[in-house]
Order: C-alpha cells, then sequence, then structure tokens
C-alpha cells in the first residue's frame, strides 16, 4: 500500500469501509465511482521491443526450436533474463504464437495467387466467415483502395484456382469484380519485419 493510501488492503476484511474525509468540518465517507478507481492504478502498458528484445524475436522466428541457452548467448543477456523478456513479450502481445514454415509447393501447392476482390460494402461482414472457411486462403485482408478484400491463396493447379473463383467467391453476396495475380516467384518472405531505426 502506497504511503498516504487510506484505502483498505488486500488483507482487509470485504466489510472494512474506506477512511472518511472532512470537508467543511463535516465527516462524510467518501465511495469512489469504478472509472475513479480505475485511474488511481495505472495499468502496466507494454513498451516497444527494444534491440536485445529484436535479436530475440529474430531468433525465434528463424526457428521457434531455439533454446533458452542459445538465445541468451546470441542477445547476450543471461538464461533468466531471456526467459523474462520471452515471457513479456508474450504477455505484452508482441509474441503471438510460433508457427512451422512449410514449403508448400513440396506439399502440392503449387500455385500461389492474390486474389482480389471488389463489392457492396454491408455484405462484407457476412461473408468473413465464409472466406475464413476455405482452406486454399492463407490470408485473407479487408483493404481500402481498388479492391475491398485481397486474398492470398494456395492452391495445387490452375483448376483448382479456377473452381475457387469462378464458382465460390464470384457466387458470394455482394461480389461484382475479381482480379487474380498469380505469382511466379516468392523473392522475400520475412517472418518477422522490424522497425526502422
Amino acid at each position: 500500500m502506497a504511503h498516504g493510501d487510506t484505502r483498505p488492503g488486500p488483507d482487509a476484511p470485504a466489510d472494512a469501509a474506506p477512511a472518511s474525509s472532512t470537508d467543511g468540518g463535516s465527516d462524510r465517507t467518501r465511495n469512489p465511482s469504478a472509472q475513479e478507481r480505475g485511474r488511481s492504478r495505472p495499468r502496466r502498458s507494454a513498451r516497444l521491443p527494444d534491440a536485445t528484445d529484436e535479436v530475440i524475436i529474430s531468433a525465434l522466428a528463424e526457428d521457434a526450436r531455439t533454446g533458452i541457452t542459445e538465445i541468451a548467448a546470441l542477445a547476450n543477456v543471461s538464461r533468466a533474463t531471456a526467459y523474462n523478456r520471452i515471457k513479456r513479450l508474450t504477455d505484452d502481445g508482441v509474441i503471438r504464437g510460433y508457427s512451422v514454415i512449410a514449403d508448400h509447393a513440396r506439399m502440392g501447392l503449387g500455385v500461389t495467387a492474390l486474389v482480389l476482390i471488389s463489392g457492396s460494402q454491408p455484405d462484407w461482414r457476412a461473408n468473413r466467415e465464409v472466406l475464413s472457411s476455405y482452406p486454399e486462403v492463407e490470408y485473407c485482408w479487408y483493404v481500402v483502395g481498388s479492391a475491398d478484400i485481397v486474398l492470398l491463396v494456395r492452391v495445387a493447379d490452375t483448376d483448382q484456382l479456377r473452381d475457387l473463383i469462378l464458382t465460390r467467391l464470384q457466387s458470394l453476396p455482394g461480389v461484382t469484380a475479381t482480379q487474380t495475380l498469380t505469382v511466379i516467384d516468392e523473392v522475400v518472405h520475412r517472418p518477422v519485419v522490424h522497425p526502422l531505426d
């Protein structure tokens, strides 16, 4: 409890009342509102990752199985510090999870395409669940610009791509047009992008 704080401590009985304050010679018990109580207890805000955090993030992005001892050595910190930093980055939502980077061509998905979809705005909310259910869709972004939705899709061949676009996507409510960009080479694929200095 902070010095001068008259609120009951965590071990105080449930019926402990806050200390009364004096105003104009009369004693009044003041019960702070929930909003005031929230202001009196500042919440810890997430901070931007520093250089050490970025080393740790890069190591885990390169290989999520990297051991804590190796991460600590790369970041030039102790094992305990590395562990605590990873925990804080996870708690703050900077690290959202760990994943496998698959070679899609070796999985039989030889065609990668960006599909740009245009249409009427009222239908997009209803279409979110439908688009999320398509297993070919790796990413789905709602965007502002010449299109309304951008999909990154991976399929086995052009027949599957044609079926996805002509049979399913163009039949969605509100879709007025689609444009397909077929990827011929993936030049850059960074697992994490760091802010510029």
